[in-house]
């Protein structure tokens, strides 16, 4: 193929996964400088790429709304138009039903089951996933003949925060001496106990350091449990807003407590020092990417059991998290912060 004019990068969602996807993007300018690149991703994510040094565009696909149904992703290729390259790193129906309808020149596409490993993905059954780290994985969907090896040097995942957007958090944290803790994850099993997210907030605020608790969409629960349960009042609760809100507070903190969960790797490619607390998924395909970044995790024969965390404990003891105690994830911040 000769070098593609129009390159789409398809990674719709989730948070962890769009930032793990900007190596990708990376790799594509490097080879492809004069190509014109756009990904899609799904309404409500287009913060995290807004500002790609990358990209040339960033655009949402609302399957709920206007690119509902076969008509809605014919108006999608419509806006997006003729597509040279496609890499598909969603690799779900919209995304083929997206390719089909463009007809591009060629195609690139993540391919996360085969045979018997689709069915047991279906029944909860699939095998626990550890090396390579995912953005590894994404950036291998690239190295065939026609595109060539992974060059050395490539990128690791970036993400810039809008300028107002710091500035806003800038002004609400005044200085630069707070510690972001991040309360919540998509999964239940992911979650540190509040207990040990009070204690370690407790200890920050007692060392110095005013405590930013952060969370999404859902959260406010979680956030207030741990504000009852400390000793100490935090110096802000941000339960809530856009991701480019978040990526403006994430970005003003010294430093960054989070479990296994879309604001760590959204701090790590702010390139804010993160301590990333896992539990029953695997750091080695997982972990945030980052210049500082350092993983607490308990070593566990039980450990890890699950690709994406889960609504319970496979051995009803969730003794990864919960005897993970505060103070080794302390001893961990006081490490990277010195470091």
């Amino acid at each position: 193929m000769r070098d593609p004019e129009h390159i789409l990068l398809v990674r719709l969602s989730s948070v962890g996964d769009i930032i793990l996807t900007t190596p990708t993007a990376a790799l594509l300018r490097m080879r492809y400088p004069r190509a014109r690149i756009t990904w899609l991703v799904d309404t409500g994510y287009l913060d995290l790429v807004r500002h790609n040094p990358h990209i040339d565009n960033a655009l949402e696909f609302d399957y709920t709304g206007r690119h509902r149904g076969l008509l809605g992703i014919r108006k999608l290729a419509d806006e997006l138009g003729p597509v040279d390259l496609f890499v598909d790193l969603q690799h779900k129906v919209r995304s083929l039903m997206l390719s089909a309808t463009l007809h591009p020149v060629e195609r690139r596409v993540l391919v996360k089951r085969r045979g018997f490993g689709i069915i047991k993905a279906l029944i909860g059954r699939d095998a626990i996933l550890g090396v390579p780290h995912q953005v590894d994985r994404y950036i291998q969907v690239l190295c065939e003949e026609t595109l060539g090896d992974v060059p050395e040097g490539t990128p690791p995942p970036v993400m810039i925060a809008d300028d107002s957007e710091q500035e806003k958090a800038a002004r609400m944290l005044r200085g630069d001496d707070c510690i972001g803790i991040v309360v919540g994850a998509r999964h239940l099993t992911k979650t540190w106990p509040v207990r040990h997210t009070a204690a370690l907030a407790d200890r920050c605020r007692q060392a110095g350091y005013r405590v930013v608790l952060l969370g999404g969409p859902g959260d406010c629960v979680l956030v207030g449990a741990v504000v009852s349960s400390m000793k100490t009042e935090p110096a802000h609760v941000l339960p809530d807003g856009t991701l480019g809100q978040l990526a403006g507070s994430l970005s003003r903190c010294r430093a960054v407590v989070s479990p296994d969960s879309g604001p760590a790797h959204m701090a790590g490619a702010l390139g804010v020092p993160v301590v990333a607390v896992f539990g029953p998924t695997s750091p080695d395909r997982w972990a945030p990417k980052g210049p500082r970044v350092k993983v607490i995790r308990l070593d566990l024969p039980c450990a890890p059991c699950s690709n994406h965390g889960g609504a319970s404990c496979p051995v009803d003891t969730l003794e990864c998290l919960n005897e993970l105690g505060p103070e080794k994830v302390w001893e961990g911040l006081v490490d990277l912060l010195s470091s």
